[in-house]
């Protein structure tokens, strides 16, 4: 999984959800690190993360056109090398799951070889993580319809260099290519040509992005002038639980470490439970990986 924790919703949604006054900038920090802490927790219950991320992994030989993913979601396919080392024609792979192209759907679950069209499955000396995977991994539930947007905007300017942390858009606050403002957002994962870019800052009074370089297992690279920019959406019950998880984790830290009283009762005080809400856990249940 990637190292850095994407939040699964943005600093600008927790504020919304706190009606946090625009001006009001004191608590930014510690609430975008409540969301990071939230999504990281989120990752953790379900054993799965819901951000996708550049990697590869190796699986053990099963038999000649088969390969079984173990349960690991993987989104989109790069390369897959056989146990010999040679890379297999992705023409002769049929990827076996949802995210193909008749529809959106979650990520794939194995990979089957065409046999008129590619070699065997094979091993050299061990079955055991003989075949190696590359590509995305993560988990969506609409990863090839929905898991990305348009931004409506792009790097205006220079080009973007591949150690630039900052870069100029046409308008920060202007409507995306969905029509939600702003367009851009504190925690948002964004795409520029096949790197991954996390949102640390947005300033729309200069239309400047600061922004973490490389993420999710992509490598930073140069991007032209012109360049256009995507952003990621996680999926809709993901984010909304985040944004929930975050402000109990907020409420708590809020509420001191015993009782879970803000103030008294009677004088309109709210209890925050001190353990993980149940209605917290029930709904992240459907997305909980099996194990197997």
């Amino acid at each position: 999984m990637p190292g850095l924790i994407v939040p699964y919703a943005t600093l600008e949604q927790l504020r919304a959800r706190f009606n946090v006054a625009a001006t009001d900038t004191a608590d930014d920090s510690r609430l975008l690190a409540k969301l990071r802490a939230a999504s990281a927790q989120m990752d953790r219950h379900c054993a799965r993360t819901f951000s996708p991320y550049y990697d590869t992994r190796r699986f053990d030989w099963i038999n000649a056109r088969l390969i079984v993913l173990r349960n690991y979601d993987l989104l989109q396919l790069t390369t897959l090398t056989n146990g010999d080392g040679n890379v297999i024609d992705p023409t002769a792979i049929i990827t076996l799951g949802n995210a193909s192209s008749n529809g959106g759907g979650g990520p794939l679950y194995a990979l089957e070889i065409d046999v008129a069209r590619g070699p065997f499955l094979n091993y050299l000396t061990t079955k055991t993580r003989a075949l190696t995977v590359s590509g995305l991994w993560g988990w969506h539930d609409d990863w090839l319809v929905s898991a990305w947007k348009p931004s409506g905007d792009t790097i205006t300017g220079a080009a973007l260099t591949s150690t630039a942390s900052t870069f100029t858009v046409s308008s920060a606050a202007a409507a995306d290519g969905w029509g939600l403002t702003p367009r851009f957002q504190t925690g948002q994962l964004l795409q520029i040509d096949s790197e991954y870019l996390l949102t640390s800052a947005v300033n729309q009074a200069t239309n400047t992005l600061s922004v973490i370089r490389g993420v999710n297992g992509s490598v930073s690279v140069s991007h032209n002038a012109g360049a256009p920019i995507s952003i990621y959406v996680p999926p809709a019950d993901i984010t909304e639980i985040a944004l929930r998880w975050a402000a109990w984790l907020t409420k708590t830290e809020d509420a001191g470490e015993f009782g879970g009283l803000t103030a008294d009762g009677s004088a309109g005080g709210v209890h925050v439970p001190a353990a993980i809400p149940p209605d917290l856990l029930a709904a992240l249940e459907p997305f909980r990986k099996l194990a197997g």
